[in-house]
């Protein structure tokens, strides 16, 4: 596996991020920030997946970054924030995240969130808390009903302390396999390379946090304009795509709601222009 080259890619979008610290735990959950702070258009804060970090949106920075500022953080126990003070659970995590965007957020500036995942899970709560400055929440393949409980997203395989590090790469392929792409061929050298980094580092136990509080019910009732956006091959969904749209047609009437064709659970990584696209039509439309 050749890793010079995504690793000049995650290096570059680094050497130009500002960071920002806030409290968590026993010490700091870390924001990376990009972009112009005077920009007209609201920052857009991203939160990435269980057992990721920012990178989880390296494709999508850039892009945004062009129009105004992009925060994206390293949720607590994960990527180089440190764990949250025990015991902890949805509502205490989301806490940390939405008392620190008090401290990263321009002061006094409304903002716009997109959140995958384990991200999504969190959103609600955090929305809750930030109900006057939050314009747009667009949550991407969070299963707001609940995970799978069977099918390649419950068969993943743990590598072994002892793994050689080809055995090791050779697992952690086949997991992201099951759980993050419909197509193969997207789990390239930079993805690899992100996922490795990201299963070294984390350490919150985000996918027990996900089956205990699904992120529906903290979604209702929030006044900002909702999007979501999932792959059609997510295998992480229980009971389901059609059951989702149906849910969100009945409990949020005008939210965006968009499929992207043949891509999976990572759908901002898999299909990134189509992603970038919605995103930005959504955020567009928003300032009109």
């Amino acid at each position: 596996m050749t890793v010079s080259y995504p690793r000049s890619v995650l290096d570059d979008l680094l050497t130009r991020a500002r960071e920002c610290r806030t409290p968590c735990g026993d010490g700091d959950m870390v924001w990376r920030v990009w972009g112009d702070p005077d920009a007209k258009r609201p920052p857009v804060v991203l939160l990435h997946g269980g057992f990721g970090s920012w990178n989880h949106w390296l494709r999508n920075i850039p892009e945004l970054a062009e129009g105004g500022l992009v925060i994206a953080a390293d949720l607590p126990g994960c990527g180089d924030s440190v764990l949250p003070a025990e015991p902890y659970d949805a509502a205490s995590v989301a806490g940390i995240v939405a008392d620190g965007l008090d401290a990263v957020l321009p002061v006094g500036a409304t903002f716009d969130m997109a959140s995958f995942s384990f991200g999504g899970v969190l959103s609600g709560m955090i929305a809750q808390r930030h109900t006057d400055r939050l314009r747009s929440l667009t949550i991407v393949g969070t299963p707001i009903l609940g995970l799978a409980t069977t099918g390649p997203a419950n068969e993943l395989v743990a590598v072994p302390a002892d793994s050689s590090p080809e055995v090791a790469a050779k697992i952690y392929r086949g997991n992201l396999e099951k759980l993050m792409v419909r197509d193969p061929a997207a789990i390239d050298d930079l993805a690899m390379m992100l996922h490795l980094e990201n299963m070294s580092k984390g350490r919150l136990r985000s996918r027990g946090i996900a089956r205990k509080y699904p992120a529906a019910p903290d979604l209702l009732g929030i006044s900002c304009q909702l999007n979501f956006i999932f792959g059609d091959g997510d295998v992480t969904l229980d009971p389901g795509l059609d059951a989702i749209r149906t849910y969100v047609d009945i409990h949020h009437a005008g939210a965006g709601f968009t499929v992207v064709p043949e891509v999976g659970h990572w759908v901002q990584y898999e299909a990134a222009n189509q992603f970038n696209l919605a995103l930005r039509d959504w955020l567009e439309g928003l300032n009109t």
